[in-house]
This record gives C-alpha cells, structure tokens and sequence, in this order.
C-alpha cells in the first residue's frame, strides 16, 4: 500500500549545503552522461546512472532543486562537448544530458507531493517513450528519411565490419552463418519496431533511475515510500497489453508497428514489475545480498523473463504479495 503524502521533514535548509548538493549532483549525472558518450557499449549504463543524483536530490531537496541540477548538468556536457570541437552537436548532447536527468527527477518529485510512487514511474515510463519517439521522428523529418531507414542503414554498416572481426578470429563458418542470419534478423525487427524498442529500453532506464535515485535518497520519508519491491501497476493495462498482442497478430502488417510501440513496452513493464514481487520475497528469503544478485540475474534469461513478466501481468488479480505473506504466516 502506497502511503499518502506528508509534509515530510527535510535536510536542513543551509544554502552552502543546498549549493553543494546541487553541485554534486550535477557533477555526478554529467559524468554518468559522459560515459555513455564516450563508451558505446559498455557507457550504455551511463545513460539510466545520470538520472540517478538528480532523483535522489529530487526526494531530499524537491523538485526545483533537482531541476537546477539537471540544468547544470546539461551545461557541463554542453560546454565540455564544445570544447573538444562538438560545435553544433554541443548543444544536442547539453539538452539530451539535461533532459537525462530531469525526466526522472521531475516524475520523483511528483511521487514526493503525492505519495503515490507506482503512478508516478508509470507516468515517467509512458512519457519517456513517448517523448523518445518524438524526438527520432523530429530528426527524421529534418533530414528527409524514415527512422526505420536510418536504422536499417547503421545495421547496412555495422553488419559488414562485424562479419569481418568474426572471420579473423577462425570462428568457423556455421557459426558465422547464424550469426549473419541473427543480426539481419535483428535489423528486420528494429527497423519496423523501432518505437516500440526505444519504449523498453526506457523502461529499463526509468527503472534504474527513478529506484535506485530513491534509494540513495534514504531515510528521507518520500525515499522510503518509493520502494522498489512496492511497484504495483493498475489493472487497466492488462487489456491494453492483451489487445496490442492480439493485434500484432489479426492487424494488417502496415498497422503492426503501432501495437509493437505499445505491446513491448508493457512487456518490459510488466518484467520490472514482475521483477519487483520476486525481489519482495527474496528480500525476506536470502538476507546475504550475492544470493539475490543471482536469483535476479537468472530470472533476466530466457524462459525465466517470460514468467517474470507474466507474475507482473497477473499481479493486479492475484496479488502474490499478500497471498505469499498469508501463506508464510500459516506455517
């Protein structure tokens, strides 16, 4: 159960401290945001890790302070990146840095007034997609070509080079056949899923953000409430994710990346939710912290996510929490 608002008790108000937490903060997201610039694989993390100081700034400070951090933070990546000859592109990374940050602190400070943290992730899921996807169709209209083209052509031109490492490294040929086969597969369904893609992947960010900034945020009261073994999601989205699978399948082919743009989002968030009943449990069950390290690693791979996702689709009629509590207590 979600707890109601409260005027909560706050850090001392001390402008040298206030200045210094905003200044941390936004030190901390520029250089998470920085990672994922200059590491493209591995920096991927960097992405949800910026929003993680001006979320937990968010629950300690509130949301006019997280923002100011987000906006600092967006001036340092804008001002480094112009430095080292971005030119015109210093001021894209600057608004994307900010926009990192502030998305998941601005939805943070929302569960802060209203004490409802579950509709607030769910808000900053849903508005992340689609604000995701308004931005790549912005910069396929300005250069004339469909997103899904532009994908495609990345594919066209990392495919080849991909191919070539694997031939140098005496993989044999089967093996670099299905290779092939897997990434060509995988430029097929990304170049028509494309939306629905960038919709799970924020999830996932959200979720890293929006959490673990509530986390470190602790013991401030708003933190505590934003647990993330507390997510429930409404029971209004069942039917919407079970019409968008139906129509992936009955739609004409031209209307299926519509419900693709719905369907794997819900997925994922129905994974992360999934996700959350089981970290409920394993919270009472293994107390050393490796143990569920491993349980949640295993339950990432296929078949296991599988189930994952259906325990957070069939959450709002089962209520597993409650129903594993009463089961504990009768033994």
């Amino acid at each position: 159960m979600e707890a109601n608002p409260v005027d909560e008790p706050t850090a001392p108000r001390h402008p040298h401290g206030l200045a210094w937490e905003i200044a941390l903060a936004a030190g901390s997201s520029a250089l998470a945001f920085a990672l994922f610039l200059a590491l493209p694989l591995v920096g991927a993390i960097g992405l949800p890790l910026a929003g993680v100081p001006a979320v937990r700034l968010a629950h300690r400070r509130g949301g006019v302070a997280a923002i100011l951090a987000s906006a600092l933070a967006g001036a340092v990546v804008a001002a480094v990146a112009f430095a080292t000859g971005g030119g015109r592109e210093a001021g894209l990374r600057g608004a994307l840095a900010a926009g990192t940050a502030v998305l998941p602190a601005g939805f943070a400070a929302l569960s802060r007034r209203t004490g409802r943290p579950s509709l607030a992730f769910l808000l900053l899921c849903g508005t992340g997609s689609v604000l995701l996807a308004a931005l790549f169709l912005g910069d396929a209209a300005a250069s004339g070509q469909p997103v899904g083209q532009q994908i495609a052509r990345e594919f066209d031109r990392m495919i080849p080079a991909a191919m070539a490492s694997y031939g140098r490294s005496g993989m044999d040929a089967e093996t670099v056949a299905r290779v092939r086969a897997t990434l060509d597969s995988a430029r097929e369904f990304s170049r028509r899923y494309w939306a629905g893609l960038l919709g799970l992947l924020w999830v996932f960010c959200g979720a890293i953000s929006f959490y673990t900034g509530a986390r470190l945020a602790r013991p401030s009261p708003s933190a505590e409430d934003a647990r993330y073994e507390q997510l429930r999601l409404p029971a209004g989205l069942a039917p919407l994710f079970v019409a968008a699978g139906a129509g992936m399948v009955f739609v004409p082919p031209v209307a299926r990346p519509a419900m693709g743009g719905i369907l794997l989002p819900l997925g994922a968030l129905y994974f992360v939710a999934g996700l959350s009943i089981i970290c409920h449990f394993a919270r009472r069950w293994f107390r050393f912290w490796l143990l569920r390290v491993g349980v949640y690693t295993l339950v990432a791979y296929f078949p296991m996510n599988v189930g994952v996702a259906l325990l957070g689709l069939f959450d709002w009629y089962v209520d597993f929490r409650r129903r594993g509590a009463g089961a504990i207590e009768k033994r």
